[in-house]
């Protein structure tokens, strides 16, 4: 088990060598960052947020927002497979059993078992914590049935946190959320999603037929899962997210930057494109937004961390303000690199699509701008 310090040291290290030299093949040919994800977890990376006492490195979310941050500038696929991972980890961490967290997580710390989310279902959209599958009593038995609709590392990951409806529920908040592992009968995973960015990061609808749930697998107690959902896996996804945001919006504007500097033009004497004007403001617009986003993001962690009455809010806004941060910095740097850009040269053609993800990924921008005008003006979010 490494410091945090060694641990965020190698991420830094693995993150420069070996995530910037795989990102290309990987988004190319849709592969699953497998062989990334096996060093990390060799490196405690994976472990990050999972307590010592099981291997892990016990850090926070500030932590985590500097892991991702660093992953996403130079593979994106791999930083969304990590942050999924540390998403369902830290839930795993703080409302497993002992016995289920003496199985699961110390080989989560050392990337052996790889976990994500399943909670997302076309009945619920861009409310992913409201799933509309219900858990069923089959005489002695419990089983789910359910489609969920994006799942990353679907049929990649070990272990799947799935969220339902209890039996009987009568409302939708009356949730559980479950560990479900990927050997398990029923299980399955429904073709790919064939999405424009992060390529890599194994999406995928997966169906659940007749699963047997066991009650020791549940995470938490009895229609907790709503509750657990929005107070620890909302400001982990949230926060990751933007972190990911964050990454990528840096990665655009070292690569700008530098093809800005080499750039040069014989028939104006040899003069580089960043003597120009306009390419100086553009590049200001850049800066700007690369900068808000990265301040928003550090807010919202440090509301975080001190339990701050008004970090809800923050949590809600920092996935839009970094998504939109990113795209306004990507978009202008492709501008920028014009045909060098759009003809995929220099990364910056994969850094816009991958970019594109997070203002569609639930709960969407749209989604969560409407939970931000409510908590804005006083009013009940559910």
């Amino acid at each position: 088990m490494a410091d945090i310090k060694t641990i965020l040291a190698e991420n830094k290290k693995i993150s420069h060598e070996m995530l910037r030299a795989n990102a290309d093949q990987i988004d190319q040919t849709r592969r699953f960052p497998r062989e990334n994800l096996q060093v990390l977890g060799k490196a405690g990376v994976l472990g990050l947020l999972i307590p010592t006492q099981y291997g892990g490195g016990g850090a926070g979310i500030a932590e985590m927002s500097e892991v991702l941050d660093i992953q996403a500038q130079n593979c994106a696929s791999t930083a969304m497979v990590a942050l999924m991972h540390y998403c369902a980890t830290v839930v795993i961490a703080a409302k497993a059993s002992d016995a289920l967290k003496q199985q699961l997580l110390p080989a989560c710390a050392r990337g052996e078992n790889i976990s994500t989310l399943a909670f997302s279902e076309a009945g619920s959209g861009g409310h992913f914590y409201m799933p509309v599958s219900e858990v069923r009593q089959n005489g002695g038995r419990k089983t789910l049935s359910a489609t969920k609709s994006f799942v990353t590392s679907a049929g990649e990951a070990d272990s799947y946190v799935v969220s339902a409806r209890r039996a009987g529920a009568a409302a939708p908040t009356e949730t559980n959320l479950y560990v479900i592992a990927k050997n398990t009968q029923g299980l399955s995973t429904q073709g790919r999603f064939e999405g424009l960015g992060v390529t890599g990061n194994a999406s995928a609808p997966m169906s659940l037929d007749e699963v047997t749930i066991d009650d020791a697998t549940r995470l938490g107690e009895e229609s907790t899962g709503f509750q657990t959902m929005l107070e620890i896996v909302l400001p982990c996804f949230q926060i990751g997210v933007a972190s990911v945001s964050v990454g990528l919006a840096k990665a655009a504007q070292q690569v700008i930057l530098g093809r800005m500097s080499a750039r040069k033009y014989e028939h104006a004497g040899g003069a580089a494109l960043a003597s120009i004007p306009r390419v100086q403001y553009v590049v200001a617009e850049i800066t700007l937004a690369v900068k808000s986003g990265h301040a928003f993001l550090r807010e919202a962690v440090r509301k975080v961390l001190a339990a701050d009455p008004a970090a809800m809010l923050d949590v809600l806004g920092v996935k839009v303000a970094a998504a939109d941060a990113c795209l306004a910095a990507v978009s202008r740097a492709m501008t920028l690199g014009g045909g060098w850009a759009f003809g995929k040269r220099g990364g910056l053609e994969r850094i816009f699509r991958d970019a594109q993800a997070a203002a569609v990924m639930a709960p969407s921008s749209d989604v969560l701008k409407d939970f931000i005008g409510k908590a804005s003006l006083g009013l009940p979010l559910f």
